[in-house]
């Protein structure tokens, strides 16, 4: 993978390139490189791998709730660089940073959960990532043709939602009536209804998905990964296009070294991505059903409300909201229901952002033009 470093970032943004290594006893771990629009770069020590994906933390049989934000901030605290660069970051921009997370590792590190502690005496607040910094995710995407847009340009989705919903999340259809719609007949309908049409404000799918071992065994609504990995939906190259993928699991990538001998990751993010989409919203574990409804009640009605508001800063204020009212004392923590408090805050930054930090979403109201 080439990453140019020296291309230079807008005013405010900063990348964080994390990439795979073998260790010199043949163990994976992972290193990384910061580098901000101000020129400001750091290489990072090399750290072993990390077992703290939180799509096995929070599944069930996991780690209690009140442990799982324990080993977070347990965890963070051992990078102790990442932490001082990431604050310097905040210093030097404020709440006008953009972060992006370039992760090519495959390993499910929770990005938006790492706990930033800032210098003391500096007046920042301390908090989860994703809800004090306005955090991307990006990749490293193969394609035969240059289609997929940039991680750095402010990009506008602009007109109707095709949307699919699965009929045990038929709550959603009212989420989504105030918007003008393109229905969906399901997921093998996709190639058909994104081949060829007008520009797309918003993609939006809300079924159930499963995450295996490789591209036969990851699925969205029983529609297995193998199958629609090499469709591409052409519709979405016409125009930038939002795609938010309500699905658990949905956002997980795998390396699939099997069959292909693929270094690179896959997912059904990537798919999208990979077609020309300037934004993908979906899950990096199982998300309870409650939860992603709340979720796509609040982000809808920003991106309604306020369309110039990118996605990812929506996002972070989403985090933030919530990371608010969740109880921090953890060692208070006991009992099953004062665990299930918890619950939200973990689903909530369960949610991942691949795109720029700048796609900006006007979706086309029911009956507007």
């Amino acid at each position: 993978m080439t990453v140019d470093l020296d291309r230079g970032l807008p005013e405010g943004m900063a990348i964080l390139v994390v990439l795979p290594v073998r260790s010199p006893g043949g163990e994976w771990g992972f290193r990384m490189r910061g580098h901000c629009c101000c020129g400001a770069q750091q290489d990072f020590p090399a750290y072993d791998r990390p077992d703290i994906a939180l799509a096995k933390l929070v599944a069930k049989g996991g780690k209690a709730p009140s442990e799982v934000l324990a080993t977070m901030r347990s965890w963070s605290s051992r990078r102790r660089e990442l932490t001082r660069w990431l604050d310097d970051r905040r210093c030097a921009h404020g709440d006008s940073l953009e972060l992006v997370i370039w992760d090519e590792t495959g390993y499910g590190i929770p990005w938006e959960l790492f706990w930033l502690s800032p210098q003391p005496g500096s007046g920042r607040r301390a908090g989860w990532l994703g809800g004090v910094v306005t955090v991307t995710r990006w990749l490293s995407i193969c394609t035969d043709w240059p289609v997929v847009r940039d991680y750095w340009s402010a990009h506008e989705c602009a007109g109707p939602v095709a949307s699919y919903v699965a009929d045990d999340m038929r709550h959603d259809d009212r989420l989504l009536e105030q918007f003008s719609l393109e229905p969906l007949a399901g997921i093998p309908a996709l190639p058909k209804a994104l081949a060829s049409g007008g520009p797309l404000g918003m993609v939006y799918l809300a079924c159930h998905g499963t995450f295996g071992s490789d591209l036969s065994t990851c699925e969205l609504d029983k529609v297995k990964l193998l199958l629609l990995h090499p469709e591409r939906f052409d519709r979405l190259m016409t125009a930038a296009t939002f795609v938010f993928l309500n699905a658990c699991h949905s956002g997980r990538l795998i390396a699939e070294r099997g069959v292909f001998a693929d270094p690179g990751q896959s997912g059904f993010s990537e798919v999208f991505l990979r077609s020309g989409a300037a934004g993908v919203l979906a899950t990096s574990g199982e998300i309870g059903d409650e939860e992603a409804h709340q979720m796509a009640d609040q982000l809808l009605a920003v991106l309604r409300d306020r369309p110039t508001t990118p996605v990812a800063v929506a996002l972070r204020e989403l985090r933030a909201e919530i990371a608010q009212v969740t109880p921090m004392d953890l060692l208070g923590i006991e009992g099953l229901e004062e665990q299930k408090q918890l619950l939200p805050l973990l689903y909530r930054f369960m949610y991942v952002y691949y795109g720029s930090p700048r796609t900006v979403v006007a979706l086309t109201p029911r009956g507007g033009p």
